[in-house]
């Protein structure tokens, strides 16, 4: 699917020419584009103002494409979409080349949104958004993002308390 999404951005940015302009003069910029389902992808901007996939992290694996050290670069801009992405993307990091990607982010709602509305508005999007519902609410099968948040702030404060009583340990130990 990435892969397919790289394309199609490719293929408008190729398209729309101020954008391209505006791309190729940030070229080697490095873009994390952050999704509201958890996970992001970095893409690089080529010398000729296209996007090359760099990187893919979701909750359970990473896959680097770039090298070792170009791995480790951080990224140049971060945009961090909504759920509802219609609504305000949120921009972090060089605000000179955040504001020359301000067609880019419009090109992403643009391709972004007509699935949005399709999966609002159908019988199938309404379905799933009510099993979903079900599942975490009345059957309790899943477990809705406060009760997991709620878990890894839990788990947080118990890895705090485990390093203080690791150290204790070892300044009685010493003794």
């Amino acid at each position: 699917m990435v892969n397919n999404l790289i394309a199609a951005l490719n293929w408008a940015i190729s398209k729309d020419e101020p954008l391209h302009l505006a791309l190729k003069s940030l070229s080697g910029k490095r873009l994390r584009v952050v999704f509201p389902i958890g996970g992001s992808v970095d893409w690089e901007i080529e010398a000729d103002g296209l996007l090359k996939e760099v990187g893919l992290q979701t909750k359970y694996s990473a896959v680097n494409t770039a090298g070792i050290d170009e791995a480790r670069r951080a990224p140049d801009v971060t945009l961090i979409l909504n759920m509802d992405i219609t609504k305000a993307v949120r921009i972090e990091g060089d605000a000179m080349a955040a504001e020359r990607l301000g067609p880019l982010v419009k090109l992403l709602k643009e391709r972004f949104s007509p699935w949005e509305r399709f999966l609002a508005k159908s019988p199938a999007g309404r379905l799933t958004k009510q099993a979903a519902e079900y599942a975490v609410h009345e059957a309790g099968v899943l477990v809705g993002r406060q009760q997991a948040e709620q878990h890894h702030q839990a788990l947080r404060e118990f890895r705090d308390a485990l390093d203080r009583l690791e150290k204790r340990i070892d300044v009685l130990s010493r003794v």
